[in-house]
Parts: C-alpha cells; sequence; structure tokens
C-alpha cells in the first residue's frame, strides 16, 4: 500500500513538472545544478532530467572529453548554456528541441548583446526594462524573464549601452566587444526622497496642468521607453510613417528634433523649429517655430509660433498663433492669436485676439474676444463682442453683443439690443432693458432698473388727465417712465392714455429736487387707437421730499398734441380734450396740432 502511495505522488509530481515545463518556453526553464568535473553531455542530461528538454548536436559541436565543473542555482537554461560554452555555441529552438550550433567567428553587421535583468534586493526578473544605444537609436525590452537581445551595428564607435526602467536608477553596461557578449545585470531602485508638504504641493498642481496625451495611438512598447528613459535624445530631423517607425525608431517619444516630418502620426519629446504631420503631431514636452496638421496638434508643453490644425489643437500653453479648424484648447495661459472655427478654451489667462465662430471660453482674458455666438471668462481687460452672449465675471472695457451681456462688475460699457445686466457697474450700458444691483453710471434704456438705485410711483393729475400713475426707475441722472392716465367722467368709454418717457433728476439736497422729464403719451378712446393721437411733454418741475420715502411734486409742461382729424372721435372728444392753446393748426393731410403750457402735480412713493 505504501509502494503503491509513493508512486501515485512521484507520478503526480511528474505531471505537475513537466505541466509547468510545457508552459514556459525551453530556454527559460529553471536549472539548479552543482556538478563538478564531468563532461558536457553529462551535464546536458542532467539540464534535459530537470526541464524535459532534449538538446540536438553533432560531435563536432561539443567535446565530449573535456571536463567541465558547473554552480547554478535557479538560472534559466540559456543562462546555463551560456556558462558552458561562453559564445561557442549557438542555439535554436524547435518545440522542445534545443539544437546546438557552432558560433563561428565571422565578422557581422551587429554586435548581439543579450542577457537578464534583476532587481539587486529581491533578485526578482525585470520585465519591461528598457536597453538602448543613444547614438545608435537601438533598443529593446525584457520579456516576462527579464530577458533581452540587442543587436547593435558594428560600425558604432564605441557604442554605450543603458539599462533604464521606471522607479530604477540607470544603469550602464560595460564597453561591449566581439560579435557576442552575454551579462547579467542588476538594477537599484531609486532612492526616495522624504517628502514635505512643499514639495507635495507643487508635483500634484503640476499632474493637474498637464495634457492628457492620447496614448491610445502610440504602441505599448514605444510608450513604455518613454516611461522608463530618463535622457533626453537629440536629433536634426526626423521622419515617420506611423509612430514606432521611424528614424528615431523606438526611442522617438524621448528625443528632442529640430525638424519633424510625420505622413500620419507622430510621437516626440520635443520639436524646435517646424514639424508637419498628415494626421496628428503629438509632442510630449515644447514645441516651435511652426506646427501644421491635417487633423491635430497635441502639445504637453508650451509650444511658440505658429500652430495650423485642421480639427483641433491642444497644448498646455502657447504663445503665438493658433488656428484650428474646430477648436483650439489651452490648459494654462496663451497669448497673441487664437483663431478657432468653433471655439477657443484657455484654462488660464489669454492676452491677445481671440476670434470664434461659436465660443470663446476663458478664466481670465486681456484684449479681444470676437464669437459668433458667446464669449465666457471669468476676468477680462478689453473688449468681448459676441453675436448673441457675453458673460464676464468682471470686466474692465466694452461688451458688445446681439442679445445679452453679463456682468458680476463693469467698469466701462456694455452694449445689446436687449438685455445688460451688471451687478455693478461704473460707466454706462445701452440697451433695451437694463439692469444692475448698484451702480456709479448712467443706463441708457427703454426700461433701467437699478436696484439700489431711482425708483419713485408717482399719482398725479394735469389739465387733461386727472388720475395719472408712473413709475420711474432707473438713477437720478437717467431714468425712464413708464406711465398711465384716466379722464374718470365717463368710465364706460373713457378718455385714456399710455406712455413712455426719459427724466433726468438734478440736485444734491436732502429736500429739493429738480426735474427734467421727456414724455410722449399714446390717447385713446375706450379700445379705440388712432396711429396719429400723441401727446409730447416737456416738464420742468420741483419735487419736496415730506419724509423718507415721500415727496410731493409739482411742475410746469410744455404740450404738444397732434391728432388726426379724420378719425372716428374727432369732433366729439379729441378736438376740445385740450383746454387752451396757443397755437391750433391743421394741416393739408388732416393732422391737428395744438401747443400748450399746463402744469402738473403729484405724490411719489418709495
Amino acid at each position: 500500500m505504501k509502494k503503491i502511495l509513493l508512486l501515485f505522488l512521484i507520478s503526480t509530481l511528474t505531471i505537475n513538472l513537466k505541466s509547468q515545463n510545457s508552459s514556459v518556453p525551453p530556454l527559460e526553464r529553471e536549472v539548479t545544478l552543482s556538478i563538478s568535473n564531468e563532461s558536457v553531455p553529462f551535464v546536458l542530461n542532467a539540464i534535459s532530467q530537470q526541464t524535459a528538454v532534449v538538446f540536438s548536436y553533432s560531435p563536432n559541436v561539443i567535446s565530449t572529453t573535456n571536463k567541465i565543473s558547473i554552480d547554478v542555482n535557479a538560472k534559466s537554461v540559456r543562462h546555463t548554456l551560456n556558462t558552458i560554452f561562453t559564445g561557442t555555441v549557438k542555439y535554436k529552438v524547435r518545440g522542445k528541441y534545443i539544437i546546438l550550433q557552432k558560433n563561428d567567428a565571422v565578422a557581422k553587421e551587429e554586435v548581439v548583446v543579450e542577457g537578464y535583468l534583476y532587481d539587486s534586493q529581491t533578485g526578482d526578473k525585470l520585465t519591461n526594462a528598457t536597453v538602448y544605444s543613444k547614438e545608435q537609436k537601438v533598443s529593446t525590452l525584457t520579456d516576462e524573464y527579464g530577458y533581452f537581445k540587442l543587436e547593435v551595428p558594428t560600425d558604432a564607435a564605441n557604442p554605450e549601452l543603458k539599462v533604464s526602467k521606471e522607479g530604477y536608477a540607470d544603469t550602464l553596461l560595460s564597453p561591449i566587444s566581439g560579435n557576442l557578449n552575454y551579462v547579467n545585470v542588476e538594477l537599484s531602485t531609486k532612492q526616495k526622497i522624504e517628502e514635505t508638504p512643499l514639495l507635495i504641493e507643487p508635483t500634484v498642481e503640476k499632474e493637474k496642468n498637464r495634457i492628457r496625451m492620447p496614448e491610445w495611438l502610440i504602441p505599448n512598447r514605444l510608450l513604455i521607453n518613454t516611461k522608463n528613459i530618463s535622457d533626453t535624445l537629440f536629433s536634426k530631423f526626423q521622419f515617420s510613417l506611423i509612430p514606432f517607425v521611424s528614424t528615431n525608431k523606438l526611442l522617438s517619444g524621448k528625443t528632442v528634433n529640430d525638424y519633424s516630418l510625420n505622413m500620419t502620426i507622430g510621437y516626440v519629446q520635443g520639436v524646435r523649429k517646424v514639424e508637419l504631420g498628415g494626421i496628428a503631431n503629438i509632442v510630449r514636452e515644447d514645441a516651435g517655430y511652426c506646427q501644421l496638421a491635417g487633423v491635430a496638434n497635441v502639445v504637453g508643453g508650451l509650444a511658440y509660433g505658429f500652430q495650423g490644425a485642421g480639427t483641433f489643437n491642444a497644448v498646455r500653453q502657447m504663445s503665438g498663433i493658433q488656428a484650428a479648424g474646430v477648436i483650439n484648447f489651452v490648459l494654462n495661459d496663451a497669448d497673441y492669436i487664437q483663431l478657432g472655427g468653433t471655439g477657443n478654451f484657455v484654462g488660464g489667462k489669454f492676452t491677445g485676439v481671440q476670434v470664434a465662430g461659436i465660443f470663446n471660453i476663458g478664466s481670465e482674458m486681456s484684449g479681444v474676444q470676437v464669437a459668433g455666438v458667446t464669449n465666457l471668462t471669468g476676468e477680462a481687460e478689453g473688449v468681448q463682442v459676441a453675436g448673441v452672449h457675453n458673460h464676464a465675471k468682471k470686466i474692465v472695457g466694452t461688451q458688445v453683443a446681439g442679445v445679452i451681456n453679463n456682468t458680476d462688475s463693469l467698469d466701462g460699457v456694455q452694449v445689446t439690443s436687449v438685455f445688460n445686466r451688471a451687478a455693478y457697474f461704473k460707466g454706462y450700458q445701452i440697451a433695451v432693458i437694463n439692469y444692475a444691483d448698484s451702480c456709479d453710471g448712467i443706463p441708457f434704456g427703454l426700461f433701467n432698473f437699478v436696484r439700489k438705485g431711482y425708483h419713485k410711483i408717482e399719482l398725479s393729475a394735469d389739465e387733461v388727465f386727472y388720475s395719472n400713475l408712473a413709475f420711474r426707475s432707473g438713477v437720478k441722472k437717467f431714468h425712464s417712465i413708464v406711465s398711465v392716465g384716466i379722464r374718470p367722467e365717463n368710465l364706460d368709454n373713457p378718455v385714456w392714455m399710455f406712455g413712455y418717457g426719459l427724466g433726468t433728476t438734478l440736485g444734491k439736497s436732502d429736500k429739493y429736487l429738480f426735474d427734467i422729464d421727456l414724455t410722449a403719451h399714446q390717447v385713446m378712446k375706450g379700445s379705440y387707437f388712432a396711429s396719429r393721437n400723441s401727446i409730447y411733454k416737456f416738464t420742468l418741475g420741483l419735487d419736496r421730499k415730506i419724509s423718507p420715502k415721500t415727496s410731493i411734486t409739482f411742475g410746469l409742461t410744455y404740450n404738444i398734441y397732434v391728432t388726426d382729424t379724420n378719425s372716428k372721435y374727432y369732433s366729439d372728444t379729441f378736438s376740445s380734450l385740450v383746454p387752451y392753446s396757443f397755437t391750433n393748426s391743421t394741416s393739408s393731410n388732416g393732422n391737428n396740432v395744438k401747443t400748450w403750457v399746463g402744469g402738473k402735480i403729484g405724490i411719489r412713493f418709495l
């Protein structure tokens, strides 16, 4: 029974070992050996027993009589073979077979460097580490077993190879010589600097103010190299078909070029003079002086000079001229000129001229904004012009819009056809309707309302209409007057009027103020409306305060009454509406004009 159980355990272990080995490439299977003074075939047989590989070779490839000693612990078959043969034998893999062949010392165009990378503290194999030649622009990545193989052109004069991995200190490989070099390299982790609040905050802020690169367009191998390598490489010129088919090869993400030409999409660290892209230019850091792309430019740092794209430009900071068919996006500050077919966006301060088909958006602006629909900014100094709407939290300058201007603080002028709104303004508002919470200026419009301004409800009587109600709104210097009045003797079909006018109130006395009003009134009888039936008044009045919110008013008026003698009620009503006249004349077209001097008296509230 015990023998059966032992056989079962051995069989199970053997099956598990074979299963594990079958999933690992033959050259990467681990070997542990400690053999002294034995032949090479004996050692190869020992490796085969542990790894389930089969070696195939001709007798003239290896010596069967020479004795060797070897001591390896959990090393790969590849490492073990290199230890045994020291580059005199090369090998090919066919399934579970490893074919050993003589490595003839023939001059080659490339020097081969291969080996493994380990963590110096843990001994773990390091995957996705970059081994590269800065001069030759060649590179490779370690695979999942920490193995790498790099071919370096032999025309390189003492090529310098570096090993880099994110989080580890860069390591320089020993000068390479001969056609085959096998190395094992241990990398040390970078020492972490103790973080303090003063060091943390700028780092966090820098991450927030970073343009997100469209990494989904970039091959993973190129991205890994870019993250691993700390060096900056330089090139006079680079040409690429696609991001990884480039004269800078898989090091393009760490290369700064003077000139860059990309047939489709380019991916580089920086451009110092000119870059052209058929589809898109992606620059991780700065770009200048000219960048043109069929679809898009994306710059992670400063773009300076001219930037033009068929669809959009996205940069961290801009200094120069930016033109896009759809939108320009700047994360931080921008200077000089932005031209967007649809819109412009600046996350920081913009200084210069922004022109967009639909919108301009920014946190701060100094200069000129022109948009087909809307301008939106935090603080502005200069001019905002929009087809529909302007908004600025604070503006020093001028807002001109087709429909609406809006701001919390204005020092300047608002002009629009419909509505101006300002929490506070110093200057002028010009629109049909003007609204402000408070002001140190004048609103000009058909209706002006300043919440902390001048508001009066007036009940008055004059020689034509004995009962009048008016509302004055705006500021003392300039306010609108809306009024209605009625003659109460025939309320079934009354004579009444509605009117609008403008007024100014002068004086600084606590009790006496002086009014100058100019108003126009349409005279009606019941629902009958005649186009020429109006009274125009020029009023000089006095306002006497009798309590904090009450005053009496009286004044003289100069009146002009124009009416149509052919109207329905002219003979029995409108002709005798005026108590007397200085002048009374009728023109050939039937218009009767009367003038007279009258008066009014009233009481005001608020």
